[in-house]
């Protein structure tokens, strides 16, 4: 396994937001070493070389990298599927030609609520909901697709049952629900409660096969368990960290993935697949088997196998049962 057929690359940890559950805990300012430009073209090069497919140019907010247009480019001459995190505050009509010039397949844009007070929250700044709705606006008006992606806490779980319908007016053609994890600044927010998070996928479920847009849980495995049950195909097992997804961070670290903050090698030693191969961590993401408790025992581990941040970051063992899980086994 030489690359990840999906890899997120933190392009930058510099952000214009505060956002309360951000797992990077961005700053105004990028961490001191942060690759260059030259590094950032020779990760793009080897991990296209090795079989990564898809390549997520992420934050901290993506937009705040002066050069994230031509990493963009540059991938796209390689073969990658590039695309693009933002929280859409910084999209300009120009920057969205850019976008669609670089050959940035797909962005996605972070909405945690569908009212303007339960975003500007979730983001720590006014006008930030308003600011992102004109940002999807602009994007589509250049024919970028979009994604919106959105985190689940307590504070906004009873919103969730009003995305899809105002997502549609939107006209994006993706959701993406990302169930918390407690990393960087999301350890000081509120998750959503197991039975909140049980009823919320039900109803995932029938949004999933009625949308008329793709629909996605992340960090909830436990949603292809469901889709198992009913007997729908499912293509992906629940949890990818550092199988089918990896995460670079800023200043080059490889990681399983953005929640799962263990490093495991760094680009900058011996490039990314010798890492990627090698890592102990890595290989016990792997092995099936290696996973404790109730996880460990379910007959869906294979499908599902649970949140493996999750399980790190309250448990503090990766291979442990992930706590939100509310299956007997």
């Amino acid at each position: 396994m030489r690359a990840p057929r999906v890899l997120a690359w933190e392009a930058t940890s510099s952000c214009n937001l505060d956002c309360l559950h951000c797992r990077a805990s961005a700053t105004r300012e990028p961490k001191p070493g942060e690759l260059t430009t030259e590094e950032g073209y020779s990760l793009l090069e080897e991990v296209a070389a090795a079989g990564t497919k898809l390549l997520i140019l992420s934050g901290g907010e993506s937009l705040m990298r002066s050069d994230v247009l031509d990493l963009a480019r540059f991938g796209t001459s390689k073969g990658l599927r590039m695309t693009l995190a933002t929280n859409g505050s910084l999209i300009t009509p120009e920057l969205a030609q850019g976008m669609k010039d670089a050959g940035i397949a797909r962005v996605s844009v972070s909405l945690d609520g569908v009212t303007a007070d339960m975003h500007d929250r979730f983001r720590g700044r006014d006008g930030a909901f308003e600011l992102a709705l004109k940002g999807i606006e602009t994007l589509i008006g250049h024919s970028i697709p979009v994604q919106v992606n959105t985190t689940v806490a307590a504070m906004n779980v009873s919103q969730m049952d009003s995305f899809p319908v105002f997502l549609e007016g939107l006209k994006v053609i993706a959701w993406h629900v990302f169930f918390l994890v407690p990393t960087g600044r999301g350890v000081d927010l509120e998750p959503a409660k197991i039975k909140e998070y049980q009823t919320m996928l039900d109803t995932f479920y029938r949004v999933h096969k009625a949308a008329r847009i793709e629909c996605k849980a992340t960090c909830a495995p436990q949603f292809y368990r469901l889709l198992a049950e009913k007997g729908e195909p499912v293509h992906t097992k629940g949890c990818l960290a550092g199988t089918h997804f990896g995460f670079v961070s800023s200043t080059g670290v490889i990681q399983p993935c953005g929640f799962l903050q263990i490093p495991c090698g760094n680009i900058r030693e011996h490039g990314f697949s010798a890492a990627w191969e090698s890592s102990s961590t890595l290989n016990l993401l792997r092995d099936d088997e290696a996973i404790k408790g109730k996880c460990g025992k379910c007959d869906y581990k294979s499908v599902c196998g649970g949140c493996r941040a999750r399980a790190f970051e309250v448990r503090s063992d990766l291979l442990e049962t992930d706590p939100i899980c509310w299956f007997k086994g």
